[in-house]
């Protein structure tokens, strides 16, 4: 006897559970089930069990999609006002060769044999302001005071009024009137009052 949607659901609360941990449409959790979406979805409304499963999962997810928001504003607003941070950085060293009792080695020149070797060391730098997070954090966290382009909105006021006229006067030239005009003339005459 082949088994109903409720049971495929119970016995695969389980792996459900981790499909919903892992971000997996409801709508693909059917289809791996084997069931309808439809038929998913009425479960989920009627079953306590998958519906608890499923919102601690989103619930979960969200605490965790929260907290790597906050650490990427943070990390945003360190790269607008610059930070200083600790580098490690590798030097090339030159060492004088000593043999098994502590003495200078020499080569056949008379000259004391070196070897090079790298040294680890960790430095503070500053790291200074990035321009484009500066303009991103702007424009999103203060746009009433940082536009874009501040004098744009008022071009396209001005353009769209502009429009408006045209029109207007395009209808009263197809309209007819006392004297025959062209479309030409009234457009002309529509952007001169536009300029004035």
């Amino acid at each position: 006897m082949a088994a109903t949607a409720e049971e495929i659901i119970l016995e695969n609360i389980n792996s459900i559970k981790e499909w919903a941990l892992a971000g997996m449409a409801e709508k693909e959790m059917a289809e791996t089930l084997g069931i309808a979406y439809s038929t998913f979805r009425r479960a989920k409304q009627s079953n306590m069990i998958l519906s608890a499963v499923l919102a601690e999962a989103k619930k979960y997810r969200n605490d965790i999609l929260k907290d790597q928001v906050k650490c990427v504003e943070e990390s945003l607003y360190k790269r607008c006002l610059g930070y200083n941070a600790k580098v490690t950085k590798n030097y090339k060293v030159k060492k004088v060769v000593f043999d098994e009792v502590g003495q200078v080695i020499f080569d056949k020149g008379g000259k004391a044999v070196m070897e090079e070797t790298l040294e680890e060391r960790t430095e503070e730098t500053h790291v200074p302001a990035d321009i484009s997070a500066v303009k991103f954090f702007l424009l999103n966290k203060a746009r009433k005071e940082w536009r874009n382009d501040p004098e744009r909105l008022e071009i396209d006021k001005k353009r769209l009024a502009n429009d408006t006229k045209r029109t207007k006067i395009a209808e009263q030239a197809s309209g007819g009137g006392e004297e025959k005009k062209s479309i030409e003339s009234y457009l002309d005459e529509a952007e001169r009052e536009a300029n004035e």
